[in-house]
């Protein structure tokens, strides 16, 4: 079972998503992926999720802030 914080941290050792907090720099933290989800900043399959949810595959979309989409797949 993974779920969309597991799924987001796995993504992130690939893509190294950058902070996004105020005018700091560099590699967003683990618990800054976490806010993400929180804030309903992550859609997958066309559906907002929670942390802590187990996500259903297969995973046909990834959208990372959707008022500035950012498609990952």
């Amino acid at each position: 079972m993974m779920t969309a914080y597991n799924f987001l941290r796995d993504l992130h050792s690939t893509c190294s998503f950058q902070t996004r907090e105020g005018k700091k720099y560099g590699r967003a933290s683990y618990s800054e992926l976490r806010r993400w989800i929180v804030n309903k900043a992550l859609i997958v399959n066309g559906e907002t999720v929670e942390p802590d949810e187990p996500l259903d595959f297969p995973i046909f979309s990834v959208v990372l802030f959707p008022k500035h989409p950012v498609t990952l797949l």
